[in-house]
C-alpha cells in the first residue's frame, strides 16, 4: 500500500469494528504514514452511503471511493438528518466485498465491550442516537440499559471472528496492544509512523 493519489486506486483496507474502538487512531495513524484513508466522511458524503449507494447503483461496494487506500469508519448514524448507515454490521455487504475484492483487507478493531459501551456513553448524543435507530442486531429502543451496548458489540466481534476465522486478510487488532502499531504495520506491510490516542472523549479517557 501506498499514499500516491490515484482515481484507479480502490481501498484495500477496511476497518469494520465499532466506533470508540479506536477509528480515529487507526485513521490518523494511517495518513501519518502517508496513506490516503477516508473517515467517516469522504468528500462532503457520509462513508456509508458512498458504499450502499456504491453498492446498488454499480454493483461494488467499493466503487465510490476511488483514489482511497483505506475506510476506517463506515458507519454513519444521524437520525436527525435521516441517516443511519451501518455496512461495518452487514455481514452480506462485507462478504460480497470480499468476494469482489479478494485482496481486501479487514481489520476489526477492538476493546473490551464494557470499555466500548462506556465510552459510547460519555460521547456526546450518541446512545442517544443509536436508541432512536434500527440498527443490524440492536433495533430501535435498545442500548439505553446497562450492558445492551455491550452485549450488541460483543455478539458482531464473535461472528466476525467466525466468519473470517483462518483469513489471512483479516486482523483483529486490540488497540490497547504495545505492539499494536507493529502488529498493522506487519499486516499492511507498510511502516506505521505515528501510534497513540486520537479523538478521545471530552474526560481524557477513552
Amino acid at each position: 500500500m501506498d499514499g500516491t493519489p490515484d482515481a484507479r486506486r480502490l481501498p484495500k483496507l477496511l476497518v469494520v469494528g465499532f466506533p470508540k474502538s479506536g477509528t480515529s487512531t487507526i485513521q490518523r495513524a494511517l495518513e501519518e504514514s502517508g496513506l490516503v484513508s477516508a473517515h467517516w466522511m469522504w468528500r462532503n458524503r457520509p462513508v456509508g452511503r458512498l458504499i450502499y449507494d456504491g453498492w446498488f447503483s454499480r454493483g461494488d461496494p467499493l466503487a465510490l471511493l476511488e483514489g482511497v487506500d483505506a475506510v476506517t469508519q463506515m458507519d454513519f448514524c444521524m437520525p436527525s438528518q435521516g441517516v443511519n448507515l451501518w455496512p461495518n454490521l452487514d455481514i452480506a455487504l462485507l462478504l460480497t466485498i470480499r468476494r469482489l475484492h479478494p485482496d481486501c483487507r479487514f481489520i476489526l478493531n477492538y476493546r473490551p465491550p464494557k470499555a466500548t459501551e462506556s465510552s459510547f456513553g460519555r460521547w456526546n448524543t450518541l446512545v442517544e442516537r443509536i436508541t432512536e435507530s434500527d440498527i443490524p442486531g440492536l433495533p430501535r429502543g435498545r442500548g439505553g440499559r446497562p450492558g445492551e451496548i455491550a452485549r450488541w458489540i460483543g455478539a458482531h466481534l464473535d461472528a466476525m471472528r467466525q466468519i473470517f476465522a483462518g483469513d489471512p486478510n483479516f486482523l483483529e487488532l486490540d488497540i490497547t496492544a504495545p505492539d499494536a502499531a507493529e502488529r498493522l504495520g506487519t499486516f499492511l506491510g507498510h511502516e506505521i509512523h505515528w501510534w497513540g490516542v486520537a479523538n478521545a472523549n471530552p474526560d481524557g479517557k477513552r
